[in-house]
């Protein structure tokens, strides 16, 4: 960041005066919608909820599509900088313990369809002792070919825009499609042992590991397993990996039905250990969907310090209402909408990207209609922020509020139709403003500077959803009566430092001198000299 100002064209009178460029001409921009506003947003920064985990879609991408290759740079480039997704949940099969590799056999045509969905879940026990992996009884040629398609672009991806891709490792049992064969992973040292197997696999194979461990995809639809099994097996699998050295988080128990999640949850939490190991209690909309269910899930997590999320509904009902109710009644701290593209049959439902392939040497990936609104969340609410207290004068508008773990603040107001808002009680700053409609996407509006006190004001065309969100530290200059100038700097990043240089000829880039260095509180940065004859100019640097 720079700033100059130049000594020699200031003002006469005795006031001190704010840097124009910056506060005053963006208070004016504000100005003028004051007397129009309808509602307002009051957001109370020292009113705090839960830190959010991330935005998590499944690594399905229509990687079987024959057009794959000439649309996954495209679609991977929007799920990350576009959609905002940080979260991926990595599906493993139970039948991946299997000393034949059945998925192999289905991908080279040697198996029809049929025969692979029969064996997809059949295990056969690599050994007589769980303790003892023998990696010739694990075939992992479907979870090495997510990886390869979905998971290491996404990793890159977000690594380049200075963030880490949170993959959690979805371990996955439908029992009931095996027509032939048998499942033994209900006896959690086994199961424990093929978590570890996974693990060790992925770390040789690609050198990273999950961050998270999700248990068992909707214990409810699998016969042989319960939520006391679900503890039993949370007991194993952390203290095997513990051991080996990894120590991802634990997510659980993710059922189908809303009302099993809580019971689930109760006969884990009775097992010795496993509230313990647990991160996050996750569950699912598809049935036993109430507020008195969610509230209850969201109680006993605040009970017990556990992370809460909803982790699966692929349905047309999901979709930003499903997100502003799972994080304000339910405190969620993370939230998934779905896979990543769908081609065909896989409707907007169920995935955030479509992909036309009409013209198959030019598919064209299109944003889903739920995830046009959802990104405004998404896209500005990062790994790491906290939820904030943002009320709303009017019943007929949604707010959240966040202040992510860079200290900028994040308003987000649904709008159920047209019109003005003032949001109040937001740090001092710069704010940015981008909203989503039915019929617009991601449009930015100019940004407005927030003194002390101040508002930011907005309207909308429509229906939609609207992002405030902090941009940049605010500048302000001030020329005291004994002419000595004073820099003040604010910023919503805790630790914030840097270097007062000035110069008297800034086109010779040798001739910058610094001379302040950085002080005071956290949060603000100050710095004056006294004002001599000759023109200057100063900037402020940040390390």
């Amino acid at each position: 960041m720079s700033m100059t100002l130049d000594q020699g064209s200031q003002p006469a009178g005795p006031f001190p005066r704010f840097l124009h460029s910056w506060v005053m001409g963006a208070v004016l921009l504000a100005a003028p919608g004051l007397g129009t506003a309808q509602t307002t947003i009051t957001v109370d920064p020292s009113e705090r909820f839960q830190n959010i985990s991330g935005w998590e879609c499944v690594s399905f991408a229509a990687q079987d599509d024959p057009t794959f290759a000439a649309f996954k740079d495209v679609l991977f480039e929007r799920v990350i900088n576009e959609a905002g997704i940080n979260r991926v949940r990595l599906e493993v099969r139970s039948g991946a313990e299997n000393s034949t590799d059945y998925f192999a056999l289905y991908q080279s045509g040697q198996v029809d369809y049929a025969t692979w969905r029969a064996n997809r879940y059949a295990t056969l026990n690599d050994n007589a002792d769980p303790n003892l992996i023998n990696p010739a009884g694990y075939h992992f040629t479907e979870l090495d070919r997510n990886v390869q398609t979905t998971i290491l672009p996404l990793r890159t991806l977000a690594a380049a825009k200075g963030e880490a891709l949170y993959v959690n490792l979805n371990y996955v049992a439908f029992t009931s499609q095996i027509t032939t064969g048998s499942y033994h992973h209900q006896i959690p040292a086994e199961y424990a042992e093929f978590i570890l197997a996974t693990f060790q696999h992925l770390d040789q194979q690609f050198g990273f590991v999950p961050d998270a461990v999700e248990i068992l995809l909707e214990p409810d639809n699998v016969s042989q397993w319960n939520g006391t099994l679900l503890g039993r097996a949370i007991v194993a699998v952390e203290a095997r990996l513990s051991a080996a050295g990894y120590f991802p988080e634990i997510i659980a128990p993710s059922c189908t039905n809303m009302g099993n999640a809580v019971s689930y949850f109760d006969a884990l939490a009775a097992i010795p250990g496993a509230l313990t190991a647990l991160d996050e209690l996750c569950y699912h909309r598809y049935s036993g969907v109430s507020d008195a269910n969610l509230q209850a899930l969201a109680t006993r997590g605040q009970q017990h310090g556990k992370r809460l999320s909803m982790l699966e509904w692929w349905s047309a009902g999901n979709g930003i209402d499903v997100l502003f109710k799972d994080l304000t009644l339910g405190g969620n701290g993370a939230w998934q909408q779905g896979s990543l593209a769908g081609v065909g049959a896989v409707s907007d439902d169920m995935a955030l990207y479509m992909v036309d392939v009409t013209n198959p040497g030019s598919p064209v990936v299109r944003i889903n209609r739920k995830t046009r609104l959802l990104h405004q969340v998404y896209r500005f609410v990062r790994r790491g922020a906290v939820r904030v207290a943002a009320i709303s004068s009017s019943p007929a508008t949604q707010s959240v509020a966040f202040l992510n773990a860079d200290g900028g603040a994040v308003v987000v107001i649904r709008a159920t139709a047209s019109g003005s808002f003032n949001v109040a009680g937001l740090p001092v700053g710069v704010y940015g403003l981008n909203y989503s409609t039915a019929a617009q996407f991601n449009l930015s509006l100019p940004g407005q500077a927030v003194p002390e006190g101040g508002v930011v004001v907005a309207s909308m065309p429509a229906a939609g959803v609207l992002t405030v969100y902090s941009l940049q530290p605010v500048i302000s200059a001030t020329l005291t009566r004994d002419q000595r100038l004073q820099l003040t700097i604010r910023s919503l990043k805790p630790g914030f430092t840097g270097s007062i240089e000035r110069t008297s000829d800034p086109s010779q880039a040798s001739g910058w001198r610094e001379v302040g260095g950085s002080g005071g509180s956290d949060f603000l940065f100050t710095w004056s000299e006294p004002i001599g004859v000759e023109p200057a100019f100063y900037r402020f640097r940040q390390p």
